[in-house]
């Protein structure tokens, strides 16, 4: 164990270089008296027969000490192995070859190398993982690199490395750890991100087309920071995604402020004529912005999608407008039953009673009892389904309990089952826009046609209420259809398994007989079009090719003859009547068994020397986010990060710590929670109805 010199109080005298542990420390043998360490220092502690102090250069010295304990009544010096703790006899001739026969066979080494007989943790997943194995001994410096990741991965406080106990289980765990300041720790952070931003830099390079995300948030600090995040298929067709900047946004927030805040970003990553879509919530100043950088990218001639749809709005948002206009018509029930639940919630017995009438009216009470985030709907639906389970108990309770004013009427409650039975499908496409891995383009035109659907049967319904209720939602849904609708329906036709079939019976339950074949024709006339400018940039590109072959060859020397292949290479490609567009529509549709799992990027990779063409401008599409999920699942930890003891952290710190930490834990391949997974843990929106004293305890 460390001496009391290594105490918590005097970390604030450390240095911003490596501090290290004292080497006076006193160890306990169980079962034998005290022994200490010599005074003399490892380089001239012993004196040889001739009286001449000699270096001990041995490598011996790295994993033994020198100490005295009392033999026989007197004290005898002794080498102790770090390790493992056993002594060896001094010799007279001052050799270490007993010492250096040891250490093969040293438990503690064995240890420390993971070898049997020891109990290991599991291996890490990580693709790098085997740069920190010990097979090459103990490496303080790759040790401080690992904490550094840790801290920025897990939000932990540069102060970590100063706490008393961590410091004694990295001692413990390996004698040559030495302590490191806050100061210190700060710097490697800095310097481990900036060699994760250098590797990000590189995979950019190798990137033909990037979309991106970004959102607005505000510090308790009322602070405005903006997030912006980079999507985009790798080469292994694997989708990826990497915050690249979590930038203090000055006010006001209006769109000249964004869009430059963004293109600075680009710039600064080298990546501003990359840029295929930006996904924006729906709001006036993102509009603004979004206007101002297509006007920059047009200028320039780098619109990838020609005039398609380079500005996408969040769906998950359009959802979330269309579900509150529906909400907002039994909103009085809405607050009734908001109310009613912090009011059973504020005492154990009222709870207890309300449980004990749930009993009585033989109504099961595993279910919990929910509250709300105004501004999360799902939450709000989540809150009536569960108190539509407890409406005999409302209505019980407020019978008993003269204070309880929040019981909804009959009327009321009826409005809600109805609200709640039309949010049920708005739930589904919600949980896919949210999701954990951020699914591909593919797979949400089918979604938003049972959304909108839903919405359809209600506007026409008979119901005066469904009617009244769904019409500024029909509105709004119909207002932004046509935007996402074009980009959903050329997804959809990218996947093998759906084609046009996907298109046109969509299109056959959302519009009428007379107008879905003109409809689908108009999606079939933008693919192409969108192809033929795909073509035409890879014929240039083969031709700049051709062109620089040609070059080297006549550069050859007098006599040398060219490779066949290479002279394979330069031959101009045959074009057929077909193009690639027509040879996969007219393709059998790909089938996939009940059971077996579909990957649409693993297909068009394995299919690229098929389509060549096509399948490039499949990777572009198919990484196009619709949501701005991405951007700002990093909001949780940015809240995490400047909490109200870190709120001094300078700007570029919290981008570094915000930023880092997302390319880190991409590496790790750490899980990437939902946002309805990190409410759930943020936030106590639940409550168990006791039905017995259980509640008091």
């Amino acid at each position: 164990m460390s001496s009391n010199k290594e105490s918590v109080g005097g970390a604030d005298n450390m240095s911003d270089d490596l501090v290290e542990l004292s080497d006076e420390e006193t160890v306990q043998i169980d079962g034998e008296e005290s022994a200490k360490p010599t005074n003399e220092s490892k380089e001239n502690m012993d004196n040889s027969e001739d009286g001449q102090k000699r270096k001990c250069n041995s490598e011996a010295w790295t994993h033994f000490i020198n100490i005295e304990v009392k033999e026989e009544g007197k004290m005898v010096k002794k080498h102790q192995c770090i390790h493992c703790k056993k002594r060896f006899t001094v010799q007279r001739t001052k050799t270490t070859s007993h010492l250096l026969r040891h250490l093969p066979k040293c438990t503690g080494i064995k240890r420390l190398k993971g070898k049997k007989g020891f109990i290991n943790f599991q291996p890490s997943s990580s693709d790098n993982a085997s740069e920190y194995n010990l097979n090459g001994g103990y490496d303080h410096m790759k040790c401080r690199e690992i904490i550094a990741k840790m801290i920025i991965a897990h939000e932990l406080p540069f102060s970590f490395v100063e706490y008393y106990w961590f410091n004694e289980l990295m001692k413990y765990n390996n004698p040559f750890y030495q302590k490191v300041s806050r100061s210190t720790i700060r710097k490697d952070c800095m310097r481990v991100v900036e060699v994760e931003r250098e590797k990000l830099k590189k995979v950019f390079k190798s990137v033909d087309m990037i979309s991106i995300t970004s959102d607005c948030w505000t510090s308790n600090q009322t602070v405005g920071y903006m997030c912006l995040t980079a999507h985009f298929i790798d080469s292994n067709w694997k989708i990826q995604k990497y915050i690249i900047g979590f930038s203090e946004l000055a006010p006001p927030h209006n769109g000249e402020v964004i869009s430059d805040a963004i293109l600075e970003c680009l710039i600064k990553w080298g990546i501003q004529d990359k840029i295929g879509t930006i996904t924006l919530d729906n709001a006036s100043n993102n509009d603004r912005a979004a206007s101002i950088l297509k006007n920059v990218f047009k200028g320039k001639g780098k619109l990838h999608f020609e005039d398609l749809f380079f500005h996408v709005r969040c769906c998950a948002h359009i959802l979330n407008l269309v579900v509150q206009d529906g909400l907002g018509t039994i909103d009085c029930c809405l607050v009734k039953v908001r109310e009613g639940v912090k009011y059973l919630r504020k005492t154990p017995g009222r709870l207890l009673k309300f449980g004990e009438i749930a009993i009585t009216l033989g109504i099961p009470t595993r279910r919990s009892l929910c509250t709300d985030v105004k501004t999360r709907w799902n939450s709000t639906h989540r809150m009536l389904e569960s108190a539509m389970h407890y409406k005999l108990v409302f209505q019980g309770y407020a019978l008993r309990d003269s204070n309880f004013e929040w019981s909804p009427t009959d009327d009321e409650w009826a409005r809600a089952e109805k609200v709640c039975k039309l949010l049920e499908v708005f739930l589904v496409a919600t949980k896919l826009f949210s999701g954990t891995l951020y699914p591909t383009a593919n797979l949400f035109l089918v979604e938003i046609y049972k959304v909108k659907k839903v919405i359809t049967n209600a506007y026409e319904s008979k119901d005066e209420f469904l009617n009244k209720m769904s019409a500024p939602m029909f509105a709004k849904f119909d207002k932004y259809w046509g935007e996402i609708g074009v980009l959903m329906s050329i997804a959809s036709i990218l996947d093998p398994r759906f084609k046009k079939l996907s298109v046109s019976w969509t299109f056959k339950k959302l519009y009428s007989a007379d107008e879905v074949d003109d409809r689908v024709e108009d999606v079939i006339v933008k693919l192409k079009s969108l192809y033929e400018k795909y073509s035409d940039a890879f014929q240039m590109a083969r031709a700049s090719k051709y062109n620089s072959t040609s070059t080297s060859c006549v550069a050859q020397k007098n006599g040398e003859e060219e490779d066949f292949m290479t002279f394979l290479k330069t031959m101009p490609i045959e074009t057929s009547q077909k193009s690639e567009v027509d040879v996969y529509l007219e393709e059998p549709s790909y089938i996939v068994l009940d059971n077996q799992e579909f990957d649409v990027l693993k297909w068009w990779g394995q299919s690229s020397s098929k389509f060549p063409v096509l399948s490039k401008m499949a990777r572009n599409i198919l990484s196009i986010p619709i949501t701005t999920v991405a951007s700002e699942s990093a909001f949780s930890a940015g809240g995490r990060i400047l909490d109200d003891y870190r709120s001094s952290l300078t700007k570029d710190m919290v981008e570094l710590l915000v930023c880092g930490g997302d390319w880190i834990k991409s590496v790790s391949k750490a899980t990437i929670q939902t946002l309805e997974q990190s409410a759930k843990e943020e936030e106590n929106l639940e409550v168990q109805i006791p039905t017995s004293d259980e509640a008091f305890n």
